[in-house]
């Protein structure tokens, strides 16, 4: 139920973008109108008249073409990224270099619309007759844009090349004790989740931490969810899995966010008394101490997330729970994917957003009137 609410909410905020790409478009349109108005305006006799007509009506062309550049651009976030993005990413099944396929996807997804951008760069640059100093200012806006997007793409790229175990399967688990997901694969995620985040928050895109949940008891015996990632002094036994499955249903995805790049990356070792975060969750590959929990649900849910899709991550499971195991681990991974993506993708919207603005401010310069009218002053002095 709640997967299918989560779901709606996706595809809600979907058609309320394509509203808003539209919208965007049609400002562009609305701003060229009222230009070619501005400059259709006044008188067009003579040579000076001629050339007044001539000069306006070139700058107009390069509007359009700025125009259709820019509305290129949404074209290409969308065909390229929009398939991509979502709450159902990975499935029951996928290796874990499924989720390192989809950044990839995501990253190439950015480049193309990063090298379109440069592109409307070289389409403002060419405008004729516009004035030089609203080109430059514009220009000025399309490379810090340009800056963010890189960035993006540097950490991305980072998160494809970290998380390509094609061995393994997203949630993998055995009827034995857990193995810990690889230090410097959780380490990457850690940091590069927590560039993406930054750089949406420079780009006003709101990062909420989300509601964390209640703290998670250490074991009282191996059916406990925490069991299932090394939480009791004995391996799992049955009902364990449907119990982590079910922490992991009811976890907040925006706290998951917050709890992985809040963690620490810990070396492999099992866990000890007392509420763990989930760089040493993730990390746990033996039977636990005495005493050991999660300080959140949050804390619990990231730690499947990184155990789940990191190299060498194991669950333990009895044979009886190894698909509700594999399917936590999914559900996990899937959220943390899902606001991801929905970061990634407000961050483009808004500087998308901010280079529109700036190509509103576009001017038509006048230095050929002035030209004009002064071949036309020199002309007459020297038939007199």
């Amino acid at each position: 139920m709640k997967e299918g609410k989560r779901e709606e909410e996706v595809r809600e905020y979907e058609r309320g973008e394509i509203k808003r790409v539209r919208r965007i478009v049609k400002g562009i349109i609305m701003v060229m109108m009222v230009v070619v108005m501005g400059c259709n305006s006044g008188g067009v006799g003579g040579v000076e008249g001629k050339v007044n007509l001539e000069a306006k009506n070139s700058f107009l062309e390069s509007l359009v073409a700025i125009g259709e550049g820019f509305q290129e651009i949404f074209g290409v976030f969308g065909n390229t990224v929009g398939d991509v993005l979502g709450f159902s990413v990975v499935k029951s099944g996928d290796k874990k270099s499924k989720v390192g396929e989809h950044f990839e996807k995501v990253k190439k997804g950015l480049e193309d619309t990063n090298k379109k951008l440069k592109e409307l760069s070289g389409d403002i640059s060419g405008a004729k007759n516009a004035d030089v100093s609203t080109v430059e200012t514009i220009k000025g806006v399309i490379k810090g844009v340009s800056d963010v997007f890189e960035g993006l793409i540097g950490a991305l790229t980072k998160l494809s090349e970290v998380i390509n175990d094609s061995a393994a399967d997203v949630g993998d688990n055995a009827d034995a004790v857990p193995s810990a997901a690889e230090k410097i694969g959780v380490e990457s995620i850690i940091k590069n989740v927590e560039v993406i985040t930054g750089i949406a928050k420079k780009s006003g895109v709101e990062i909420v931490t989300g509601n964390a949940g209640n703290q998670i008891a250490a074991a009282a015996n191996a059916t406990d969810a925490i069991a299932v990632l090394g939480g009791h002094t004995e391996k799992a036994s049955q009902g364990a899995g449907s119990k982590l499955a079910d922490e992991v249903s009811k976890a907040d995805p925006w706290a998951m966010i917050d709890k992985i790049k809040n963690a620490k990356a810990s070396d492999g070792a099992a866990l000890k008394a007392g509420n763990h975060d989930a760089g040493i969750l993730s990390a746990s590959n033996n039977k636990a101490d005495a005493g050991a929990g999660a300080k959140s649900n949050a804390d619990l849910a990231a730690a499947v997330a990184l155990k789940a899709m990191t190299k060498s991550g194991k669950f333990s499971a009895s044979a009886n729970d190894s698909g509700a195991v594999r399917a936590a681990g999914v559900s996990a991974v899937n959220k943390v994917l899902g606001v991801l993506d929905f970061i990634i993708k407000r961050t483009v919207e808004s500087n998308l957003e901010r280079v529109r603005e700036a190509v509103k401010g576009v001017k038509y310069s006048n230095s050929v009137e002035f030209e004009a009218k002064q071949s036309d002053a020199t002309q007459s002095t020297v038939t007199k």
